[in-house]
């Protein structure tokens, strides 16, 4: 038998402690992943309601507004848009704050009077497949104006007031709609407006399905296009959003009541904080899963033990291309970055909400992170699969170099 010279063997020595370093490598990565799903999995939502601030200005935004890293005593300002003045500031130990008027995600039910359900319907967002869903498959009742003039009359189960117009919702606060117990839920594209609809003894129990900011503005930019061809016939996308037509971080812009003027990070702070302490947090990227909390949150009964299957139904309904997740702009091109630009605090707020729809996952429905089916992910398959593909693509190229 012919010995290999020194040199083939000190090459072959070599390969061999550089795989056993790169695997055990490999193991620590996946122990650290493992402690670090675990804490995030354990991590209570209550303990991280309000953002870590990332700087000195955020941190002072923080203690202005009464808060801690740990504790969320919320306030609530509104603004003059034109010229930034603060009209009212309000904390929470007065009672005159509009925030009062919600219930906390966390609370429990009925524990400071009556609740009815309020369902913040963002633009684009699957708000009609959940409003018939709500209607047909869980026989909640709920106002849109059908036709005119509204009226306290149902037509074709919808109570006849439109609360999706300023308009209606100065008649829905006139005719005390709330307290009536005409309602199971409000819906209503106005934040501020809709929750001034409750009170601190007939609180409102929020929550909202939040869109990816970009697909959002991609999506409406088609509906209004197809609505409005002769206005927007010469106007592609990226001179909509750029004009005094177009309204950026509508999201933002919602919860805090500016609808005008310049936003800070500041802004964006408040806006993060009143999503988690007063919002079940949708996606509507997954709006099965999303559904099934509500289910479960609210209590909703079904209609004839067929809820599920009635909701599947209304959701492969909304397949029209102006409501797809997905959108035609390529992520990273240059319509792509200008759409995230002109909205970068709701693509914040957008991803803040991940991370609060996958905390509440845990911390109010005892529920595993899931996929966009509401299948559970196994996290440890996933990695251990591309660890091991990156193992044997690290041990394949030891073979390239022999050859």
């Amino acid at each position: 038998m012919i010995s290999s010279p020194p040199f083939r063997q000190r090459k072959i020595i070599g390969k061999i402690i550089t795989a056993a370093l790169f695997v055990g490598a490999l193991f620590v990565l996946i122990a650290a992943k493992i402690h670090f799903t675990e804490s995030i999995g354990s991590h209570r939502l209550d303990n991280d309601v309000t953002p870590s601030p990332n700087s000195r200005r955020q941190l002072q935004m923080l203690e202005k507004f009464g808060l801690s890293q740990h504790t969320a005593h919320l306030n609530f300002e509104i603004y003059n848009g034109e010229t930034g003045e603060t009209l009212l500031s309000l904390g929470d130990e007065n009672e005159a704050n509009p925030l009062n008027n919600l219930v906390d995600s966390r609370a429990p039910r009925n524990a400071h009077g009556r609740e009815t359900a309020f369902f913040f319907h963002i633009r684009k967002s699957k708000g009609g497949a959940v409003k018939n869903i709500m209607t047909h498959c869980f026989n909640l009742r709920r106002a849109e104006k059908r036709t005119s003039p509204e009226s306290l009359t149902f037509v074709d189960g919808v109570l006849n007031i439109d609360t999706q117009t300023l308009a209606g919702l100065k008649k829905a606060q006139e005719t005390n709609l709330v307290d009536s117990g005409l309602v199971d839920v409000i819906v209503s594209s106005y934040f501020f407006e809709g929750m001034m609809l409750f009170n601190p003894t007939h609180q409102g129990r929020a929550f909202t399905f939040l869109p990816h900011p970009v697909y959002q503005t991609e999506s409406l930019y088609r509906s209004l296009k197809k609505r409005y061809p002769d206005s927007f016939r010469r106007t592609d996308i990226s001179e909509w959003v750029q004009s005094d037509a177009f309204t950026d971080n509508w999201v933002v812009r919602s919860l805090i009541n500016q609808h005008s003027g310049e936003l800070t990070e500041d802004h964006l702070v408040v806006a993060k904080i009143i999503l988690a302490q007063k919002f079940v947090v949708g996606i509507s990227q997954y709006p099965k899963e999303t559904l099934k909390r509500l289910v479960m949150y609210y209590g909703w009964n079904e209609v004839n033990g067929k809820g599920f299957e009635c909701m599947n139904h209304f959701l492969n309904l909304e397949n029209d291309e102006d409501v797809q997740f997905e959108g035609k702009i390529e992520r990273g091109s240059e319509r792509w970055k200008l759409l995230s630009t002109v909205n970068k605090y709701d693509m914040d707020l957008y991803y803040y909400s991940l991370q609060l729809f996958a905390k509440q996952g845990s911390t109010l429905f005892g529920r595993p992170y899931v996929d966009k089916d509401g299948v559970p992910i196994d996290f440890a398959k996933l990695k251990a699969q591309k660890d091991k593909e990156k193992l044997e693509a690290f041990l394949n190229s030891f073979h390239a170099g022999d050859e």
